[in-house]
C-alpha cells in the first residue's frame, strides 16, 4: 500500500455547504416550531391559573357579602351608625375641596 499524505480538505464545495444550510434551516424550523408549542403550552398554564384564582377570588367576595348581610340582619342599628359616619366623612372630604 503506498503511502499517501492525508491532507484535510479546507475548501468545502458549494453543494457541502448548500446542505449544511439547509440542515440549519430545518433545525431552526423545529425550533421555532418547539418554542411555539411551548408558548402556547404556558398560555394555556397561565389562563388556568387565572381562572382559578378569579374562581378563589369571587367566591371570597361572595362570602364577605353573605357575612356583612347577616351582620346588618343581627345589628340593624350599628349598621345604620356605621353608614352615617361613612356618610359624614367622605361628605367632609368631598366639600373640602
Amino acid at each position: 500500500m503506498a503511502d499517501k499524505p492525508m491532507t484535510l480538505n479546507a475548501d468545502p464545495s458549494i453543494e457541502d455547504i448548500r446542505k449544511d444550510l439547509d440542515a440549519l434551516k430545518q433545525d431552526f424550523a423545529r425550533l421555532a416550531e418547539t418554542i411555539g408549542k411551548t408558548a402556547k403550552r404556558s398560555a394555556k398554564d397561565a389562563a388556568g391559573g387565572a381562572e382559578a384564582a378569579a374562581g378563589e377570588v369571587s367566591d371570597w367576595a361572595e362570602d364577605q357579602y353573605l357575612q356583612l348581610r347577616c351582620t346588618i340582619r343581627d345589628q340593624p342599628l350599628t349598621a345604620c351608625a356605621v353608614a352615617a359616619c361613612l356618610g359624614l366623612v367622605l361628605g367632609q372630604v368631598l366639600l373640602r375641596r
